[in-house]
């Protein structure tokens, strides 16, 4: 049994080397309209903002919200104060960077597996960049459905966590659950190297992205054709899937915000490696973060759905 997600990858790598050979015109074209979306569309409107982001942790702020807003945690979401730190994380900062912090939470002690895995299934989130930026104004070419999209992304979200709140086993000592303590300032030299290493790590975690863009539109090129093939990119990776779903015309002018807001709450494939990435070394199962994505997703359409038909 240990052996089997080491096979499965294998066997897929294999499938996925026999269809490009196959249908090497359809990879080829494939790779470069992906590369095209990260030029024109995912590096313009995330990049500038995962190098903000990573200032923001650096620079101890998120620390200081997350004090702030400890106070709501207990009761609302049924975690200790320092998952507010996993909470605003995961709304400014996008995936997987909710994931890390609940991550480094358990792993300093701030939390039970039970609290971590229930921080889980609602703090890891698409960013606002992307819903407002690639897919509002680059996708939709509107604002204002991309303002109505991230606000629908953030109340299924904490939906899901009151939801979640009494899911799994017990709470943590009271003890554990106060923040670390906060960064001290930095000035001149220190902050300048702090900006140098906001950016390094921007360009890797930028570069990360585009990776899986770019390998799973490769995917989406051995699919068989018809009108599912979309939505199955879409189950892939929600950038470029969303973009075909979009593009495709396969849903009707009603439902494709509602299907759009289904996608960007489920992540995808992609989004879901990138996280197992970060939570399986840590200990954490990732069978909470699967069922609370269903559920925001679940919750993220029919949100949607009311909206476009009052509006």
């Amino acid at each position: 049994m240990k052996r089997m997600p080491g096979t499965f990858v294998t066997v897929a790598a294999l499938l996925l080397c026999a269809a490009m050979v196959m249908r090497p015109h359809a990879a080829v074209y494939a790779a470069r309209d992906a590369v095209f979306l990260c030029m024109n569309v995912v590096v313009p409107s995330l990049f500038p903002f995962l190098i903000c982001s990573q200032i923001f942790i650096r620079g101890g702020a998120a620390d200081l919200l997350g004090r702030w807003l400890s106070g709501l945690m207990r009761p609302l979401f049924g975690v200790p104060g320092g998952g507010a730190l996993a909470v605003v994380l995961g709304i400014v900062s996008g995936y997987p960077i909710g994931a890390a912090c609940i991550a480094a939470l358990y792993q300093n002690g701030n939390c039970t597996k039970a609290e971590a895995e229930r921080l889980l299934a609602f703090c890891n989130n698409s960013g606002p960049l992307f819903i407002l930026g690639a897919v509002g104004v680059g996708m939709l070419e509107s604002e204002r459905m991309g303002v109505l999209l991230y606000t629908v992304h953030l109340s299924a979200a904490l939906l899901t966590g009151l939801l979640f709140r009494r899911f799994g086993g017990k709470k943590c000592p009271a003890a554990a659950a106060a923040l670390p303590p906060p960064k001290e300032a930095r000035r001149g030299a220190d902050a300048l190297g702090e900006v140098a290493a906001a950016v390094t790590d921007a360009v890797r975690s930028i570069a990360k992205i585009c990776g899986f863009v770019i390998l799973f539109a490769t995917v989406s090129a051995a699919l068989p054709g018809g009108g599912i093939t979309p939505f199955v990119y879409g189950l892939l990776e929600i950038t470029g899937g969303i973009r075909a779903i979009i593009a495709s015309g396969a849903v009707p002018g009603t439902l494709l915000l509602a299907v759009v807001s289904f996608f960007l709450a489920l992540s995808g494939v992609s989004v879901l490696l990138q996280t197992a990435a970060i939570v399986l070394p840590a200990g954490l199962s990732l069978r909470t973060y699967l069922l609370g994505k269903l559920t925001q997703a679940t919750i993220a359409f029919l949100l949607t759905y009311a909206a476009v038909r009052v509006a």
